[in-house]
């Protein structure tokens, strides 16, 4: 398995997830690579080469042998927005045959490729276009916004409140939270999500152990990290430990 952990999203790759039914609040992309897979939605079972669901969707994937892709996107980001306009209110859509194999085949020559935050950048922008969404990355301009980015990419720390940063600003929580989604498309508190779940996968694949890469990454507890994976990722940090690979490719500045 091989996890790319960006600024609004998490992309995985493997060829075998066995994860229980659970929901989150992401917006999941699922594409199959080389073949049709099946996944329960809302109880109901798909055979389907590429799925999108909505926020809190109940959903079951278990895959052995053939490669897929998901992508896991913060709800609040503009990426997402743009995902949404391609279900509507429904809880999820299915992909056009010809359009999944497009993109099936463009994911599995580029992935190869990424070594680095400015080709995983490249890689993105080209995958939008051929979902056909209109996908630019927001501009940050506010100096203090991309002063805490740069301190997150760097942190060394386990505490990431958003009080504490806010202080350190001499902004009130509420003012900083607007600033960032303002600046970056995302909200502060899904963020940081993402980024203690990135942390603690990036330290576990380093060899760090799943207990101390927890408390390391912020999370309150080692249980606490344990249920943030399954609940968003539907799958423990044992599971996602085993012959895993994690790539940081965050590409806010």
């Amino acid at each position: 398995m091989n996890l790319y952990g960006a600024q609004h999203h998490i992309l995985v790759h493997s060829n075998a997830i066995d994860a229980e039914a659970h929901q989150h609040t992401f917006i999941q992309v699922t594409i199959g690579l080389e073949n049709h897979f099946q996944i329960e939605v809302q109880g109901e079972s798909i055979s389907t080469a590429g799925i999108i669901l909505n926020s809190n969707v109940s959903h079951r994937l278990q895959v052995s042998g053939q490669p897929v892709v998901l992508l896991l996107i913060d709800s609040t980001s503009q990426i997402a927005t743009a995902f949404k306009q391609l279900m509507g209110k429904r809880d999820y859509a299915s992909f056009p045959e010809e359009l999944s194999k497009e993109i099936a085949e463009y994911i599995g020559t580029w992935l190869p490729l990424i070594h680095d935050e400015e080709t995983y950048r490249v890689f993105l922008q080209e995958l939008m276009l051929l979902f056909h969404l209109d996908y630019t990355q927001p501009v940050i301009t506010d100096s203090r916004i991309k002063e805490l980015i740069q301190h997150m990419k760097d942190c060394t720390d386990s505490e990431h409140s958003i009080r504490k940063y806010a202080e350190h600003f001499g902004l009130s929580s509420s003012r900083l939270s607007h600033l960032f989604k303002e600046n970056t498309g995302i909200s502060l508190s899904g963020y940081l999500v993402l980024h203690k779940l990135q942390k603690a996968c990036y330290l576990i694949f380093q060899g760090t152990s799943i207990t101390d890469a927890a408390m390391a990454a912020g999370f309150d507890t080692p249980s606490h990290f344990a249920n943030t994976s399954k609940r968003l990722l539907g799958m423990t940090a044992k599971d996602i430990r085993k012959d895993s690979v994690f790539l940081q490719v965050s590409s806010l500045r």
